[in-house]
């Protein structure tokens, strides 16, 4: 468990099912994963059981609670982990009752932190639609910066989005 001051990051559990099953299947979420069809009941369970470990699965999601809680609140991943060139991507979902509460910017500094004092990460990046403002305000206000643009990346509702890649370097190694 990594633990922050108001929150925690735990390991996925089968009880978080019905979360990841909301989570997963709702569609304004699908322009970020990619998702084309809702989840069944089943591959979520089969995702939560056969997570096995970061090296092996090249991601790991945590589920994001309230300190004195196990009721997930949201989720923060690192997906497409590169243990040679030390580098992995970050992504971050709360739930929207939760938001503007200071949730998510403790998870982003509790996952930095794991990142690059546990996994010795050179640098972590994320990928972010342009017009999602507060995911790239929460990112820059982290020390992400703009690396740069994917013009036209997603199509969503008829209209094509830019996609920003975002970046944050280990500050032990920055030059």
């Amino acid at each position: 468990m990594l633990k922050g001051q108001n929150i925690y990051l735990r390991g996925i559990e089968i009880d978080d099912l019905p979360f990841l099953k909301i989570t997963e299947n709702n569609p304004e979420n699908w322009q970020i994963s990619g998702t084309l069809i809702p989840f069944s009941d089943s591959s979520l369970k089969e995702y939560i059981l056969s997570a096995r470990d970061l090296p092996t699965d090249r991601q790991v999601r945590f589920i994001i609670s309230k300190n004195e809680s196990t009721e997930p609140i949201g989720a923060v991943d690192l997906f497409d982990y590169d243990s040679l060139h030390r580098k992995a991507g970050v992504g971050i979902l709360i739930n929207k009752d939760e938001r503007k509460k200071g949730f998510a910017t403790e998870a982003l500094k509790i996952i930095i932190d794991y990142a690059f004092n546990f996994l010795n990460l050179h640098h972590v990046w994320a990928n972010i639609l342009k017009h999602n403002t507060q995911s790239v305000k929460l990112f820059k206000s982290n020390g992400f910066e703009l690396s740069g643009v994917k013009k036209d990346w997603i199509l969503y509702d008829g209209e094509w989005l830019d996609e920003g890649f975002y970046q944050l370097f280990n500050p032990r190694e920055v030059k």
